[in-house]
C-alpha cells in the first residue's frame, strides 16, 4: 500500500534568514523615518515659536520708534537676567542645528531651549506692556481737564451731540487691540482732545443764545441731579413743546 504524498509547500523567494534580514532592514528604515519625522517636528515647532517671538520683538521696536517720533515718552523695561542669557543661547542652538552630529531633537525639546523660548516671550510681553502703558499715559495727558463736566443736551443739534458722545467714548477707554494700532490710536486721541474745545465752544454759543430762564433749565438738566420740576416754567414748557425739543429730555422720580 502506498502512502499518499502531500503537496510541497513553496517557501517563496529567498531563505528564511534572507527574509528576516529584509524585515530588519525595513524596521530600521522605518525607525530612521520616525527619527527624521521627530526631528522635523521638533525643528518646526521650535522655529515657529522663535519666528513668532521675533516678529513680536520687531513690532515692538518699530512701534517704539514711532512713539518717539510722536514725542511720546516710552520707558523700555528692564529685562530679567535669565532672558538676557537666553538670546545668545538660542543663536548658538540655531548655529548648531546644521551639525549632523548633534542630537538636535532632544536639545530642542530640552529645558534649556524651551526656557530660552519662554524668556523670549517674556521680553516681548514686557515690551508690549510698556508700549501700552505709554499709550495710556498719553491718553491721560491729552484728555481735557474739564472732560468730566456735564455737557448740556441741545435739542435740534443731534450731530453736535453725536460728536460729543464719540469723543467721550474715545478718550474714556484705555487702549485695547493689536500693538500695531498704538500709533494710530494715539493720533486719534490727540485729534479728539483738540476737537473737545471746539464742541465746548459751540455748546457755549448755543447756550448764550437762549433766554436766561431756559439756559438755566438746560444746564441743570445736564447735571447728575437733573433739573427740578420747579424749573419747568411756562416759558421752558413752551420751548420744550416747540420743534419737539422735549423729546430729548426725560422725567424721573426719586
Amino acid at each position: 500500500m502506498t502512502e499518499p504524498t502531500g503537496a510541497a509547500v513553496d517557501p517563496g523567494p529567498g531563505s528564511l534568514g534572507e527574509r528576516a534580514n529584509q524585515a530588519l532592514l525595513a524596521l530600521a528604515d522605518r525607525a530612521d523615518r520616525k527619527k527624521t519625522e521627530a526631528e522635523r517636528s521638533a525643528i518646526t515647532t521650535a522655529c515657529n515659536r522663535a519666528e513668532k517671538f521675533a516678529a513680536r520683538l520687531a513690532a515692538c521696536a518699530r512701534i517704539g520708534a514711532q512713539l518717539e517720533s510722536l514725542d511720546v515718552e516710552y520707558v523700555r523695561p528692564r529685562v530679567p537676567q535669565p532672558a538676557v542669557k537666553a538670546i545668545p543661547y538660542l543663536r548658538r542652538v540655531a548655529t548648531q542645528a546644521a551639525d549632523p552630529g548633534q542630537e538636535l531633537t532632544e536639545r530642542l525639546r530640552g529645558g534649556a531651549v524651551q526656557g530660552a523660548l519662554e524668556a523670549a516671550e517674556t521680553i516681548a510681553k514686557l515690551l508690549e506692556q510698556a508700549l501700552i502703558r505709554a499709550a495710556d499715559a498719553e491718553r491721560a495727558r491729552v484728555t481735557p481737564a474739564d472732560f468730566g463736566r456735564p455737557i448740556p443736551n441741545m435739542p435740534g443739534h443731534e450731530s453736535l451731540q453725536a460728536r460729543i458722545s464719540r469723543i467721550k467714548a474715545s478718550l474714556s477707554r484705555p487702549f485695547v487691540g493689536s500693538i500695531d494700532d498704538v500709533p494710530a490710536t494715539l493720533e486719534r486721541w490727540r485729534r479728539d482732545a483738540a476737537q473737545w474745545d471746539d464742541v465746548r465752544d459751540e455748546i457755549g454759543k448755543l447756550l448764550a443764545e437762549l433766554p436766561l430762564e431756559i439756559k438755566a433749565f438746560v444746564e441743570a438738566a445736564a447735571s447728575d441731579s437733573g433739573a427740578p420740576w420747579s424749573m419747568v416754567t411756562p416759558a421752558v414748557r413752551e420751548w420744550l413743546d416747540n420743534d419737539r425739543r422735549g423729546d430729548g429730555y426725560g422725567v424721573r422720580k426719586w
